[in-house]
């Protein structure tokens, strides 16, 4: 099951939620592992999914993505967990 997370960017404070994860349609998002863009997957294979961002990274279910404000790469460490 797809997860929301509180997300504080260590660089410049910004709070934001980010999902990770399936929901129970079966729908995710995957985030590029260099620039940080969203691409939305239908993980029971209704969809197309792009293998290749368009800067060159990858989508990955392990990248966090980065901060929508400073652009800063994002890491497990800033999930808020307060």
């Amino acid at each position: 099951m797809g997860v929301t997370y509180n997300i504080r960017c260590r660089q410049c404070g910004h709070s934001f939620g980010r999902s990770y994860g399936i929901g129970i349609n079966g729908q995710g998002t995957l985030y590029c592992d260099r620039c940080g863009r969203a691409q939305q997957v239908d993980f029971g294979g209704g969809w197309v999914m792009e293998s290749c961002c368009k800067c060159g990274g990858t989508f990955d279910a392990d990248a966090m993505g980065r901060c929508p404000k400073c652009g800063a790469l994002l890491s497990k460490e800033d999930i808020d967990t307060q």
